[in-house]
């Protein structure tokens, strides 16, 4: 990356993919909004891909017309922010393997995340469990679909120009 008028208008790119990605919905509000946001934080670094995460998921959740409320969607973006942001953290700070990296995005995004749930007033194990499947699978084709565009992005992207 050359420039930081680059990563702007990556990270731009990246939520206009995240809205796109919104648009495909495996159930309720749980989309493919998070590929865009796994794919900044591995390319460009936690902090985008955190920007890129909470922004994807409050797009996917207001197309969606709030299904889980309003106060409860801002807490999911927060843990997609999290979630993403530690990723690129691996990969970034920490040299891990993207796909390392991808794989434990999944687990916190699959596994983690949907424990708020349980506490929420309203909601509890049942909808938890319910959304297990629909969950674990949406998360899975993100992360993995964000390392495989990754690794094939990464030396486009960041090879030095003379």
């Amino acid at each position: 990356m050359n420039s930081k008028t680059q990563k702007i208008v990556l990270m731009a790119l990246f939520i206009a993919l995240s809205a796109i990605g919104a648009q495909l919905k495996i159930f309720s509000s749980i989309a493919f909004d998070s590929l865009p946001a796994f794919l900044a934080a591995f390319l460009l670094g936690g902090p985008e891909g955190a920007i890129v995460g909470a922004i994807g998921h409050m797009l996917t959740a207001a197309l969606s017309g709030f299904p889980y409320t309003l106060p409860l969607h801002i807490v999911i973006a927060l843990e997609m922010a999290g979630i993403c942001y530690v990723a690129g953290w691996l990969v970034h700070k920490k040299k891990m393997a993207i796909w390392l990296a991808a794989l434990i995005a999944f687990l916190l995004n699959a596994f983690i995340s949907p424990l708020i749930l349980i506490v929420w007033p309203g909601f509890g194990w049942a909808v938890c469990v319910a959304l297990f499947f629909p969950l674990a699978l949406a998360s899975a084709a993100n992360a993995a679909g964000a390392a495989v565009l990754a690794y094939l992005l990464k030396s486009r992207l960041f090879r030095k120009t003379k």
